[in-house]
C-alpha cells in the first residue's frame, strides 16, 4: 500500500506509472484511427435539392456532376471506394417502407445484408457484395415528396478505416430544408 502522507517518493512513483500507462494507451491507437485523425472534411451542398453532406475530402475526390444536378459522386484514389449522394422527386409517392421493399425486390446484391435499421422517414441497407461492403442511407423529406440517398462502397479489407468515416458522414448527411421543397 502506498503512503501519500509523506508526499515525495510514493506520489512521484504513482504519477510516473500513470504517465507511462497514458502514453502507452495513446500510442496504441490503430493505424486506422491515426489515419482518420488526419482526415480533412469538406461540406457539399446540392444546389438543386439543398441536401448536405460532409465528406472526407482528403480521401475522396468529387467527380463531374451529372447535368440533372441531382447529386454528386466522389471517388477514392484508384476508385477503390466510392460515395454517391443524390436526391430525386418521389413522383410515385413511395412511403419509406414501400421504397425499401422495391429496392430489395428490383435490385440485386442485397443477399448478404447484415444491418438494416428503419425509422419513420429513413432506412439503411448495409452488407457485403463480394469483396466490398456497401452502406446506403435513404431519407424522405418534403412530406415524402423528395428521396435523398447516400451510398458508400469500399473494400472489405479496409473496413476499420472506412467504417469510422461512414459514421461521421452519416451524422452529417441531411436532406434539403423545407425551403428546398418549393
Amino acid at each position: 500500500m502506498l503512503q501519500f502522507c509523506h508526499g515525495g517518493r510514493a506520489r512521484a512513483v504513482v504519477l510516473g506509472l500513470l504517465a507511462v500507462i497514458l502514453c502507452a494507451g495513446a500510442s496504441a491507437a490503430t493505424p486506422e484511427v491515426q489515419a482518420q485523425s488526419r482526415v480533412t472534411w469538406t461540406n457539399y451542398q446540392n444546389p438543386r435539392f439543398g441536401f448536405t453532406l460532409s465528406y472526407p475530402s482528403s480521401v475522396f475526390t468529387p467527380q463531374p456532376p451529372p447535368e440533372s444536378g441531382d447529386g454528386q459522386t466522389f471517388l477514392a484514389e484508384g476508385g477503390r471506394a466510392k460515395i454517391v449522394v443524390y436526391a430525386t422527386l418521389n413522383d410515385e409517392r413511395f412511403s419509406p417502407q414501400d421504397y425499401r421493399k422495391t429496392i430489395l425486390k428490383e435490385f440485386g446484391g442485397y443477399e448478404q445484408m447484415d444491418y438494416s435499421p428503419t425509422g419513420k422517414t429513413w432506412f439503411v441497407l448495409s452488407g457485403y457484395r463480394g469483396d466490398s461492403i456497401y452502406y446506403q442511407k435513404v431519407m424522405f423529406s418534403c412530406g415524402n415528396g423528395v428521396i435523398t440517398a447516400l451510398s458508400v462502397t469500399f473494400p472489405k479489407v479496409e473496413k476499420p478505416f472506412y467504417e469510422g468515416l461512414i459514421e461521421v458522414m452519416e451524422d452529417r448527411f441531411h436532406p434539403g430544408s423545407e425551403r428546398a421543397c418549393r
